[in-house]
């Protein structure tokens, strides 16, 4: 199950000539009838919604097909333009998502699924950076990460990427480059980029990249500190790890940072919670449309106890996040400093449409170990601060954490 809010994916939108445009949205109107029906059909196999059933049989399959051979007839016959029909089945099927009005329920084409996949795993396939288009169109490197082809091809923060081989990707986006990246084979590639007056090419290659989503470092006075970005697949070592180097090192309380955190994987979160609450305990449950749904449990006795611990939060801690913060403020083994946290408490399941794409649905609320279901709520910290955006060189919170371990 997804706990994730943020959608990294570009829309696509049909392009067409204002002659042909009625048309055309007729065509994709009528695939959005029939393809509601086939997710209807996947939706009941899947959950025997009754009322599913009955508005799927109440449909005239016969006059719908009259009705969209003749759209189609109309097509072939006057629109002025090209069509890519697999483009129109795509654009219904998120019309038909988008009509849910609920912004976490969205449709994957096969490519967009891959990548979705690949991102709540914390892989996917590229060079190593973190990039993002600045003010004038410009595709700049936010980030590069350790150890990575881009890393060691010698690209630096703030670099201007300008063209990948002999494609020039001026006026383009970051994500046409992350998807042309990822359609080139095995082997070394050129990457020409601009460095303040400088414009250079390097040689790169491409491989599976591990995100990190994890920073740590031991403050003074014995304060490990952690911080995790989301909870991906990866997210589970890459926090044991940092907490047992910080254990090692003399580590006697902790702060653990979930500021800007948008969520990730219930999985993931549970597993992390099994560092800090006792064996059998609950964490979460969910509840769907039905009222049923399903409880996790603390599998392992907690291997952190006994030291203080604080978790930062904020108006951007979502999700997984906040289930997190909520338990362990539930069982009052962390105190929650910040501001009060996103509000997002429902779940999604991605249900695979058999042809390389996907649905992703809500189905159900989760509760948090009082029984409370936080969605449009957000979690009230014990102790709250500000984050004051007019002294960027002070962290408020952090230092608030800071001072509380300290005067326990």
């Amino acid at each position: 199950m997804d706990l994730e809010n943020e959608d990294k994916l570009t829309k696509e939108y049909l392009k067409g000539f204002f002659t042909g445009l009625s048309i055309a949205v007729v065509f994709i109107v009528s695939f959005v009838i029939i393809m509601h029906f086939r997710i209807n059909s996947i939706v009941n196999n899947m959950y025997g919604n009754k009322e599913l059933k009955a508005s799927a049989a109440s449909f005239d399959s016969k006059e719908f097909d009259e009705k969209l051979n003749k759209v189609k007839k109309c097509i072939a016959t006057y629109y002025l333009n090209e069509t890519d029909e697999s483009v129109l089945v795509d654009g219904a099927f998120k019309g038909i998502m988008q009509a849910l009005d609920d912004p976490y329920s969205v449709y994957y084409t096969a490519d967009e699924y891959e990548s979705v996949t690949k991102s709540t795993d914390g892989e996917y396939d590229g060079i190593g950076v973190v990039i993002t288009e600045d003010d004038d169109g410009n595709i700049v490197v936010k980030g590069v990460y350790d150890d990575t082809p881009a890393k060691k091809a010698g690209i630096l923060e703030n670099d201007i990427l300008l063209k990948v081989n002999d494609e020039d990707f001026s006026g383009k986006t970051s994500s046409d480059i992350v998807a042309y990246i990822k359609s080139i084979e095995e082997g070394e590639f050129t990457v020409t980029l601009r460095r303040g007056k400088d414009v250079m090419d390097v040689s790169v290659y491409k491989e599976t990249i591990e995100k990190p989503t994890v920073e740590s470092e031991m403050l003074e006075g014995n304060i490990g500190y952690i911080k995790l970005s989301e909870f991906d697949g990866v997210s589970t070592n890459q926090f044991s790890a940092a907490l047992n180097e910080l254990k090692e090192s003399g580590m006697r309380s902790l702060i653990i940072d979930l500021r800007n955190n948008p969520g990730g994987r219930l999985d993931v979160v549970c597993e992390l919670l099994d560092l800090f609450v006792e064996k059998d305990k609950t964490l979460v449950y969910t509840k769907d449309k039905n009222g049923d749904g399903e409880k996790h449990y603390a599998k392992y006795d907690a291997t952190v106890k006994d030291i203080p611990i604080c978790v930062l939060v904020n108006e951007n801690s979502a999700s997984a996040s906040e289930v997190f913060t909520g338990v362990m403020k539930d069982y009052g083994v962390g105190t929650i400093i910040g501001k009060k946290t996103f509000g997002k408490g429902i779940v999604q399941q991605i249900m695979d449409l058999h042809d390389g794409s996907a649905i992703k649905l809500t189905v159900s609320k989760y509760y948090l170990p009082n029984d409370e279901n936080i969605h449009g709520e957000g979690i009230s910290p014990d102790i709250e601060v500000a984050d004051d955006e007019n002294t960027a060189d002070i962290d408020e919170q952090l230092d608030k954490a800071i001072e509380y371990i300290t005067g326990r």
